[in-house]
């Protein structure tokens, strides 16, 4: 049986790539999931490894689904390869695709000549469906799932680590949290900070992100939840006036959203207490929060009721759609994130 998606999509695509380098193929890869980084990785590694150049143009083909039927990709994977031992076919945005009947009957047989690859783009495929199963028999399934909040400063380690470079731990945060959690705009953004560094640097700090890719710690989304959650108000403040004069740089919803998502996680941590009791370090683990982040929510806790969390969600969604509707009248960005910080303070 094929090896199935693991825990780890990150070793198991680091397999499969040097399976492909050492050209050992499957006759059938199905790849999914919501963080296209891993597939395309091994879309191009394929697209570089199963044929040779002179061999592409007869025996490459590369689709998108939307573009073409279940039955014409099984009837392009029966042919012969011409002038090759093999031949590629890539599917792209697979999830357009209906009626797979057809390709779940090639799955009872798929051509040993032919290297078929499904890619899937945003979803799974339905794991209870007869096609699913049979490829579990045959394919390679590759499942890509959108990192969680609290994980990406630990991808950006492990990153940086196989190329021989370490990065502070506040450093990997303020990384993460001006990327998201996108692979592809986390790696662009590192190849950018490796590139601006001296050659011979091999630990990456806080001060390094701030020169070569532009942020700041003291002024971030990050920073503006750990005072207002801290009630260090006078910081709030001063973060708040930074970022409104430079809205290009934070804008209001990049802002309103890391403090939805802060304070919904601080709800998650009430509901854990409440429903399940215990240590407060046991419930922000639950919710999410991990290493020092267990500090600064247990503390936010105290500080923060159920009652009051909810009142400063509110308020953010309300401020979301002042400013997305025109309901917040002349105010501009900077003006309406100072209005609602003011109030997230003053609630009771």
């Amino acid at each position: 049986m094929a090896k199935q998606a693991t825990i780890n999509p990150r070793q198991q695509a680091a397999v499969l790539l040097q399976d492909i380098e050492n050209r050992k193929f499957k006759s059938v890869y199905l790849l999914m999931g919501e963080e296209p980084y891993y597939p395309d990785l091994i879309v191009n590694a394929l697209l570089e490894h199963v044929l040779q150049p002179h061999e592409r143009d007869f025996n490459q083909t590369v689709m998108y689904a939307s573009d073409t039927t279940a039955a014409e990709i099984v009837s392009l994977a029966r042919r012969y390869p011409m002038f090759a031992e093999r031949q590629l076919i890539v599917v792209k945005e697979a999830q357009s695709l209906t009626k797979t009947e057809p390709l779940e009957m090639y799955l009872d047989a798929p051509a040993p000549e032919t290297v078929l690859v499904l890619s899937y783009t945003g979803k799974s495929i339905d794991k209870r469906t007869g096609f699913y199963k049979k490829a579990r028999a045959v394919a390679e399934i590759f499942e890509s799932p959108a990192l969680r909040e609290y994980e990406i400063p630990v991808w950006i380690t492990a990153f940086l680590r196989e190329k021989g470079i370490s990065i502070d731990r506040d450093a990997a945060l303020l990384m993460a949290e001006f990327t998201g959690n996108g692979l592809r705009k986390i790696v662009l953004e590192i190849d950018k900070l490796i590139k601006g560094i001296p050659a011979e640097c091999r630990r990456i700090t806080v001060k390094d992100i701030e020169a070569n890719i532009g942020i700041s710690r003291e002024f971030s989304a990050f920073e503006l939840c750990k005072a207002i959650s801290g009630r260090e108000y006078d910081k709030a403040y001063r973060i708040v006036h930074f970022m409104g004069e430079n809205p290009k740089k934070y804008p209001l919803v990049v802002t309103l959203g890391a403090l939805f998502f802060y304070f919904s996680k601080l709800l998650r941590c009430h509901a854990y207490i409440e429903k399940d009791g215990g240590a407060p370090q046991l419930a922000v683990r639950k919710a999410g929060a991990y290493g020092f982040q267990e500090t600064e929510y247990i503390t936010a806790m105290r500080n923060y009721s159920p009652v009051k969390t909810m009142s400063i969600l509110s308020l953010i969604r309300e401020y979301d759609y002042k400013s997305k509707s025109g309901a917040g009248g002349a105010a501009g960005e900077g003006e309406l994130l100072l209005e609602l910080v003011a109030k997230m303070i003053a609630v009771r």
